[in-house]
């Protein structure tokens, strides 16, 4: 756009300079049309469908049009779909002809901003002109019907050469499987027909339609028959399945209140108080609403509503705020007794209250009120109160909503009764021998205002108290009594009286009437201090004048199940320990004083008993067993009872996992007395476990059982096979490979696997569920984590889908099976072909077949293996479809032969069929070759040969004849050789004389041809062997050191060596070695030995070698000197090559000393050494 520029006079006001610049401001351009999809040529089939698809975008949104040789397409075949958000279009022709519909269509996309063309060609093919690779629909989408939110998947399975892509449509409109965040997806995976099928998760009402899928390929495309979607919404008007539910609140407070609707579909949920709406209509939630009130003042009713198109329901929850109560009146008091205080209030609160609580506590005690709640009425007894003690009291009302203020408190005192204790610290001493004065102090609990005493005294204890002789003190803690008997004992007993009555009677107290013999101690008690040990506490009597000082003291003690009594005498003191006492026993004692005048009275007897222990022993005959995979039954007995210590309280069971990586440890303490056996349950199935039991007592836990060790029962595997894999073997078969379950799931000894295979049908199961059952061998059950099981399912249908899971079984039955995997077997491969062989007599075989009937898929052609058994590798020949013989030459007498023919499809080569044809011996058409000698001397010439050619041995060859004579006699001899010596020594030769040799060989049918003649001489018989093994030993850089060994009979004839060029040297004849220096480095030798007698030269050996490179071209030099080990150090000079030097070899030779103690040097250069003397 071209905006054209004018002066402009402008006011100072804004808003007219803005309205300017606005006018000034230019529009934004449209944008002219442009391809984001362009349609694509396309090669359909007679009667079948083409879709071409033609996006673009543009501002405006361009127009489509579709056009046929420049016009529009208007035809009743032709139809035009166009994307909802106007993005694009489809042109669909349904169904095709030829040759009208035959032509290349325009995608016209056109708006104000211009417009653009798409080209398209259009071929249509008969049925007849199709080419073998043209895509097929093997299996098409079905009519499905799934449920709102659930996943739909359609199948689809094509073939075609090369494998066609697979598209789909829906309602004649491209599926997207892009824009949807993976719900829709097309699955790229698996075998047929899972590979290539459209799955959609989570369906929606939009997803129902009719879809087709679309195999496309180089050769073409085709499109399956449409099938239809339909997704199934269930309807559910809708219901409260979380009401609002009434509430009370206190004033002020605050609530929250749920309303949970469901239906199908789900509803809307919004409250409402009154006709006011609470929850804003652009705002109301599905299904759940929370109503959350904050400082309520008023009662109120609130209305839940859930509507959606199938209806709307109500529910009100109602709201009531309430206060807490008030207090009740002062509380009066009505009754009273030494125990008990009747009282009497007014409720105070016009609406009823739930209960009252009494509070009450002694008068003057800082301690917290105690309460008695759950009253109902207004007037209440409180008992369980101390006789004569005030006490103070007030009430409270409790309601629904909680507890009100207390009243005001009220003050009252309980009723006298006579002393519920006797007077205390009762004791006497004697005045005279005839006048006893005794003491007493009040008692602990009078109950009231003692009003005097009674003392009671005799010196016959068997007679009753009330024929004692008594006396009534008032006023008074004290009390003379005379006219006793001298040198008696008295028992002396002391109570309290209130105006309600008499109280109990103190302990005797025991008096001898004797002057100077201490009274009875006082106050004589037993304080356990621990287990084994008591301490006894006294007050020592009162002592008159030093004459009659205490001394020391008598105990008398028992324990209370042993009639035996035992004495203990020791120092004056006030307190004693007993030790080494037995715990959790009764012990009865007795104390008196003694002074120099005699022993006195024995205290009343005082109990005590030791407190309880922890048991010293463990409990007897733990026993164990497994009733079941997850409990274990425990069985004991109580300790003896002389460790108990105690009374067996209960008893606590630790029982542990003894193996794999969870070893826990978990203990029941609270396991009852009589509990015995008792079953632990919830435990791990088929697990070791150590069980111990201990005893209890209140101290404390005893000592542990020895642990028992018991393994629950086996169970079922609770977790499947891991690492399930399936995959197709061939049409006909499935290997299954899988991992044992973990261990941890196991529950016991896995004794073998079970595999479920079922055959699918557009992704349901049809036929029988299938079950293979794998045993395994007693020496794999131990656990192996990596360990792999391994199955072939056989007996399958082709390029079928089948379902495989696996289950491991114990001895108790199966266990969880493997999530089902998905496997399709392969497309069938042809059979055998029918094949026949005729060998000829000129060296060729004749094969003819015929093709394997029913093929699954049209035939590619064949592919021949072929070749003699015992060569390889044999020759390959393929074969188009319409060959049906072939010739093979080179075809031997008296061989076997293996012919295998198998056809191919498009999934590949099928079973093989084989023919094997064993062709008639003859005699051998060729001779044995290469013949040699491997030694002579003056008698004997030993022969070696190879055997006849495979290709002219005719069969198998079964011996060889040799033919020999000398060259200067006619007559030949001739000597037979077995298989499989390929060998001869030919003996009583003449000497030094040439022999004629000729060999032929032999197969079952006769012999074949001699071989050449081959001329060999025999050693002269002066020229007997004079050396063997002549070798190389060693080769230096400017040595070689050379070796042969010497016959005994050999005389000692000096020998020859010659090398180089022209250059020899002598040798001593009893010699066995020469080194042979002077020699150039990394150069090639020959070395000839001969002896020297004969003027011919004689017998003569050859052997070559290598010097080695001229790499060390300076001595190694000595580092120091050599130390006290025997130790020198060397240091190795550097090495003249390129090459890596694997490694140095350190000679280390001893030299010798002369008389004159130099060292001999022998050798020059370490090439004259004699590597014997090497170590």
């Amino acid at each position: 756009m071209l905006l054209t520029s004018y002066p402009v006079m402008i006011s100072a006001r804004p808003g007219l300079l803005l309205l300017l610049l606005s006018f000034l401001l230019p529009a934004d351009a449209d944008s002219p049309p442009k391809f984001t999809r362009t349609p694509e040529d396309q090669t359909g089939v007679q009667g079948g469908v083409a879709s071409f698809v033609c996006q673009a975008v543009g501002d405006p949104p361009p127009k489509i049009v579709w056009n046929k040789k420049g016009k529009k397409v208007q035809n009743q075949r032709f139809e035009v779909i166009d994307y909802e958000d106007g993005s694009g279009s489809v042109l669909r022709v349904q169904p095709l002809r030829t040759p009208r519909d035959e032509a290349v269509y325009e995608c016209h996309a056109s708006n104000p901003a211009g417009e653009i063309t798409a080209l398209c060609r259009l071929n249509v093919l008969r049925e007849d002109q199709l080419p073998l690779g043209f895509p097929t629909i093997d299996m098409g989408p079905q009519l499905k019907v799934v449920e709102r939110s659930r996943t739909a998947t359609m199948l689809c399975a094509a073939s075609g050469n090369p494998d066609p892509e697979i598209t789909w449509f829906k309602d004649f409109l491209p599926v997207n499987t892009t824009n949807n965040i993976g719900r829709i997806k097309q699955l790229r995976s698996g075998g047929t027909p899972i590979r290539g099928a459209l799955q959609i998760e989570l369906s929606e009402e939009q997803d129902q339609g009719k879809y087709e899928c679309v195999a496309t390929n180089s050769d073409g495309t085709r499109y399956s028959t449409p099938a239809n979607l339909y997704v199934r919404v269930r309807r559910v008007p809708p219901r409260f399945s979380i009401p609002p539910a009434d509430s009370e609140i206190m004033p002020g407070g605050n609530i929250n209140i749920t309303c949970v609707a469901v239906g199908s579909p789900m509803p809307y949920v919004k409250w409402m108080l009154g006709a006011e709406d609470l929850t804003p209509e652009d705002d109301m939630p599905i299904g759940r609403n929370v109503l959350e009130l904050g400082d309520v003042r008023q009662s109120n009713n609130y209305t839940c509503v859930a509507m959606s198109t199938l209806g709307v329901i109500e529910a009100v929850a109602q709201i009531t705020v309430k206060a807490l109560p008030k207090a009740p009146g002062t509380p009066v008091v009505t009754e009273r007794t030494a125990t008990s205080i009747t009282l009497t209030w007014d409720s105070g609160n016009p609406e009823p209250v739930s209960y009252y609580i009494i509070q009450h506590r002694p008068k003057g005690s800082e301690d917290s009120y105690k309460e008695i709640d759950g009253i109902a009425t207004t007037r209440y007894s409180v008992g369980g109160l101390s006789p004569f003690s005030h006490y103070h009291f007030r009430v409270a009302a409790v309601n629904t909503i909680g507890k009100g203020p207390a009243s005001d408190s009220v003050e009252a005192r309980t009723a006298e009764q006579a002393p519920s204790s006797p007077p205390r610290q009762v004791r006497g001493r004697m005045l005279s021998t005839t006048t006893a004065i005794i003491h007493w102090d009040e008692p602990e609990e009078a109950n009231g205002q003692v009003v005097g005493y009674r003392v009671y005294y005799t010196d016959d204890p068997t007679l009753h108290v009330n024929q004692w002789e008594k006396q009534m003190v008032q006023s008074a803690n004290f009390i003379t009594v005379q006219s006793l008997v001298p040198n008696k004992t008295y028992y002396i007993r002391v109570l309290a009286c209130t105006s309600v009555g008499d109280g109990p009677l103190s302990q005797d107290l025991q008096i001898i009437a004797k002057t100077g013999v201490p009274s009875q101690p006082s106050d004589f008690k037993g304080e356990v201090k621990s287990e084994t040990s008591i301490l006894l506490s006294w007050v020592a009597p009162p002592q008159s004048g030093p004459d009659n000082q205490i001394t020391g003291y008598e105990l008398v003690w028992r324990r209370a199940d042993n009639t035996e009594e035992k004495k203990l005498s020791f120092d004056p003191t006030t307190s004693y320990l007993m030790k080494n006492l037995k715990p959790f026993s009764s012990y009865t004692f007795q104390l008196a004083a003694r002074s120099k005048h005699g022993i006195g009275a024995y205290t009343n007897e005082v109990t005590a008993e030791t407190p309880q222990t922890r048991p010293s022993a463990p409990p007897q005959d733990v026993t164990c067993s497994s009733p079941s995979s997850t409990s274990i039954l425990v069985s004991w007995a109580p300790p003896p009872l002389e460790y108990r210590n105690g009374i067996i309280t209960g008893y606590s069971i630790q029982y542990s996992v003894m193996e794999g990586r969870n070893r826990t440890s978990k203990t029941i303490s609270a396991v009852q007395p009589d509990s015995s056996p008792y079953l632990l349950e919830n435990l791990e199935k088929w697990t070791e476990y150590g069980i111990m039991v201990r005893a209890l007592t209140e101290a404390g836990e005893g000592p542990e059982s020895l642990q028992r060790l018991v393994r629950t029962e086996e169970d079922v595997p609770s977790g499947p096979p891991r690492g399930v894999e399936a995959e197709a073997v061939n049409s006909s078969a499935i290997r299954v490979v899988w991992r044992a379950p973990a261990l941890e799931w196991q529950h016991g000894q896995v004794r073998g696997y079970q595999v479920h295979y079922v055959r699918m049908s557009y992704g349901e199961p049809t036929g029988p569920n299938l079950i293979k059952d794998i045993l395994i061998d007693d020496s794999q059950w131990e656990y192996n984590e990596s360990r792999k099981y391994e199955v072939v399912l056989g007996d399958l249908q082709a390029n079928t889908g089948y379902y495989v899971s696996v289950g491991a079984y114990t001895a108790k039955g199966d266990g969880a099976r493997s999530k089902p995997q998905s496997v399709c077997t392969s497309l069938a491969l042809p059979e055998r072909p029918r094949l026949s062989v005729s060998p000829s007599a000129v060296g060729t075989a004749q094969l003819q077949w015929l093709p394997p009937p029913n093929p699954p898929t049209p035939l590619l052609g064949y592919r021949l293996t072929f070749g003699r058994l015992e060569v390889l590798p044999p020759t390959v020949v393929e074969f188009p479809t319409k060959e049906t013989s072939y010739t093979a030459q080179d075809i031997h007498m008296g061989a076997t032969y293996i012919f295998k023919l198998s056809a191919r499809n498009k999934i590949g080569y099928g079973e093989e069929a084989v023919v094997k044809v064993t062709t008639p011996e003859d005699a051998p058409k060729g001779y044995p070759e290469n013949i040699i000698t491997e030694g002579a001397s003056s008698s004997t010439i030993q022969l070696a040969w190879k055997s006849v050619p495979l290709i002219e041995q005719n069969g198998q060859i079964v011996k060889y004849s040799v033919q020999y004579r000398d060259i200067n006699a006619r007559g030949n001899t001739t000597r037979e050789v077995a298989v499989p010596e390929a060998s001869v020594t030919l003996e009583g030769l003449s000497a030094d004389t040439v022999f004629d040799v000729r060999v032929r060989a032999f197969t079952v049918v006769g012999p074949g041809p001699y071989s050449p003649s081959v001329q060999f001489r025999t050693q002269p018989q002066e020229l007997e062997v004079f050396a063997t093994n002549f070798r190389v030993k060693a080769s230096m850089k400017n040595s070689v050191l050379l070796t042969w060994e010497i016959p005994d009979k050999n005389p000692s004839q000096p020998f020859t060596i010659l090398y180089g060029k022209g250059q020899s040297v002598e040798v001593d004849g009893k010699l066995a070695q020469k080194l042979i220096t002077g020699l150039q480095p990394e150069t090639q030798y020959s070395f000839l030995l001969s002896n020297r007698g004969n003027s011919a030269g004689g017998l003569q050996h050859r052997v070559t070698a290598l010097t080695a490179p001229d790499m060390l071209r300076s001595k190694p030099t000595l580092v120091g000197k050599t130390n006290a080990d025997g130790m020198v150090t060397v240091q190795l000079p550097p090495v003249q090559t390129t090459a890596p030097v694997r490694g140095y070899y350190v000679v280390v030779v001893p030299l010798k000393k002369q008389r004159a103690g130099k060292f001999l040097k022998p050798w020059e250069n370490p090439d004259q050494m004699n590597l014997d003397d090497v170590r």
